[in-house]
């Protein structure tokens, strides 16, 4: 999976459930980011340095400044409708324990914009996802209803549907909605049957009407690997997700879509059809999507855009021989 360039998916495939610490039980929504203790190898040369973007239309990548930035890995970009609010997901390290990687500062992180430059965010403070449940999890990819009421993510948490079977299935992702009160989540409900199953379920997006949610499944029916499938709300109920085929989908694996609300036809998404982990665009007429053409490439993912889709941010990650290493948040501008 580490073509797919997502840290909370790759590093979710080892976790085993723990208990935070007694220490880290102050620690909450609103509380500051800890200093980061992780320093990256510099001498371990990455396959792309930065990434490479191919398409005209986009500026050269920006990395985004400190205070976001640091060393540790910043994965799971996600930006607000009117650019001024960043949440990403962050983890004191790279790999390593399992008790490193449930640690209670683990999770996503919110940050607000400062003046006019789009790279440049304040201090990051958590955004608490894990409220209700008894155990440490991985939260991530987080996507917005229109009125920003509730907030959609991924997790690896123990009510997975996998983990319920008997035997229990390796069930890394499903789909959790919660409610947004005053800019803080409350207690995530499992999204459940038929938008989650016993199979990975996640790394999804929420589309700009609120309606329909489009989610990367490896359940059986797919061209391969990981597809991206689509589910539809009639009320409150959810569809029995729908294959979005190809062009969109491929024998390799398809994840992360994301959209501008401006022009909710356009999708961009991640694969690995061509080598090294690429954001590709395609856009949809009514009755079929184009032919995917690749925007940036270089271990890259997920891709979300402002409303006017006038800047995407996106993730690049730190890959060589061994594994993943490291991973930044870059941005790049729409040009005339």
């Amino acid at each position: 999976m580490k073509n797919m360039a997502s840290l909370a998916l790759l590093m979710a495939t080892t976790l085993l459930f723990g208990c935070p610490d007694e220490e880290d039980f102050k620690f909450g929504h609103g509380s500051p980011r800890p200093e980061c203790m992780f320093s990256i190898d510099r001498d371990r040369p990455a396959y792309y340095d930065e990434p490479v973007v191919l398409a005209a239309d986009w500026s050269a990548p920006v990395m985004l400044a400190p205070p976001l930035t640091d060393e540790c890995p910043n994965d799971a970009v996600e930006i607000s409708r009117d650019g001024r609010t960043i949440y990403f997901y962050w983890s004191p390290t790279v790999g390593g324990s399992n008790e490193e990687l449930l640690h209670a500062h683990t999770g996503t992180y919110r940050a607000e914009r400062i003046g006019s430059d789009p790279g440049l965010f304040g201090d990051p403070t958590y955004f608490e996802l894990q409220k209700g449940i008894e155990n440490n999890s991985v939260d991530g990819r987080t996507s917005f209803t229109p009125t920003e009421d509730f907030v959609y993510f991924h997790s690896t948490r123990a009510e997975n549907l996998g983990y319920q079977a008997d035997p229990p299935l390796n069930d890394y992702l499903d789909i959790y909605v919660a409610a947004v009160v005053d800019g803080e989540p409350g207690v995530a409900t499992n999204l459940g049957e038929p938008v989650n199953s016993v199979y990975l379920d996640g790394e999804h997006a929420l589309h700009p009407d609120g309606e329909r949610l489009f989610l990367a499944s490896d359940r059986p029916g797919g061209l391969g690997g990981v597809d991206i499938w689509l589910s539809t709300r009639d009320g409150e109920e959810w569809s029995d997700p729908v294959n979005l085929g190809a062009p969109i989908n491929s024998e390799h694996s398809e994840a992360q879509p994301g959209f501008a609300a401006d022009d909710p036809d356009t999708m961009y998404f991640v694969s690995n059809r061509d080598g090294p982990s690429s954001i590709y665009r395609s856009t949809f007429d009514g009755q079929r999507w184009s032919e995917p053409e690749m925007v940036v490439t270089g271990y890259v993912g997920e891709p979300s855009l402002v409303a006017d889709g006038s800047l995407m941010y996106f993730v690049h990650v730190l890959v060589d021989d061994q594994d993943v290493f490291g991973s930044y948040i870059y941005y790049v501008e729409r040009q005339d």
